[in-house]
């Protein structure tokens, strides 16, 4: 995943990990592996990515999703941490379920983190899944959050620079409303029960929207509504209670964890009357300043202090082990 022409909003968070790994003074070299072209760019990856490592002078392979890990990990020559991201280990559910050829993939990941030198999980729900001689060199750690880029600005300034109106509540909805995983259905029916008590309340979808203009999607409405079925460290949510937003979630990845002691910031069934009565107090609650305070310990800052002391202790271990062999 890596943000491009074709799909500008695709990884943002890796792009920003990277970055605020280089304003710690790590050299930083990138392969992007399009997978989402075709599963054949992952085979063809395979001597690239062996070629780039035998050719550099790195210290650590920090790998990001399932997929690649499999066309990285043939490469063992450098210590390796693999980036799950959630649907990589707990499958990818669809209208009807997970799939069989996602349990497949699931299955085939968990065994390959037994590979790699250490594993990073986004949460402790995906940490659980994986073998236990796995989870000893997993580390729980969440993307980083922009503060300065999320913070909450003035709501009329946003909307004027959007061109929408004035007033009015709305509701947001950020993600793919056609992936079944981020269960729009449900926002839908939830908004729209709760547009019967509140004629003035919208639902405004957000998908397609650039990256760039995320943070005043997010200024411009009332709450966010995150419904979905599975993921791993939302960083929608995360950036939402940067922004102060209140927010009505369903209980998946870390969500539960980050809400604790957040006042409007609401967990609840995927219930449809459960989210419509969580959304109408959040609208109520118009701001949630304990968000913010809740999710500043993962700043990009202090997530790429925690990453390089991760890439320290790898290698230290990698090097120790291939001493005894």
């Amino acid at each position: 995943m890596w943000p491009d022409e074709v799909r500008p909003y695709y990884g943002s968070f890796i792009r920003s990990q990277a970055r605020s790994l280089m304003d710690r003074g790590l050299g930083v070299d990138l392969i992007y592996v399009r997978g989402f072209e075709s599963k054949a760019a992952y085979v063809s990856a395979i001597p690239r990515i062996a070629r780039r490592i035998d050719s550099g002078d790195y210290d650590v392979v920090h790998v990001h999703y399932g997929h690649t890990a499999v066309s990285s990990l043939l490469s063992r020559a450098t210590p390796t941490v693999v980036s799950f991201c959630g649907e990589d280990l707990l499958g990818a559910p669809r209208a009807n379920g997970i799939t069989f050829k996602s349990r497949l993939e699931v299955a085939i990941f968990r065994q390959v983190a037994r590979f790699a030198d250490a594993t990073i999980t986004k949460s402790k729900e995906m940490a659980q899944v994986l073998p236990g001689s796995v989870q000893a060199r997993n580390h729980v750690l969440a993307n980083g959050v922009d503060l300065d880029r999320f913070q909450r600005r003035d709501r009329a300034a946003a909307r004027a620079e959007l061109g929408w109106e004035p007033t009015g509540e709305v509701m947001l909805f950020l993600g793919n409303p056609d992936d079944p995983r981020k269960n729009v259905e449900l926002a839908r029916a939830a908004a729209e029960r709760v547009t019967r008590e509140r004629p003035g309340a919208r639902l405004f979808e957000a998908w397609g929207v650039p990256a760039d203009q995320v943070p005043v999607v997010m200024n411009a409405s009332n709450c966010l509504v995150f419904p979905s079925k599975s993921e791993g460290s939302p960083n929608a949510v995360k950036e939402a209670m940067a922004s102060e937003m209140p927010i009505v979630a369903t209980p998946v990845g870390d969500i539960e964890e980050r809400f604790q002691g957040v006042d409007d910031c609401f967990v609840r069934a995927p219930d449809t009357g459960a989210f419509a009565d969580a959304i109408a107090r959040a609208l109520d609650a118009g701001i949630s300043c304990a968000a913010r305070a809740a999710v500043e310990p993962l700043s990009v800052a202090a997530v790429a202090a925690r990453l390089e002391a991760i890439y320290t202790d790898t290698i230290h271990h990698a090097h120790r082990r291939q001493r005894v062999q």
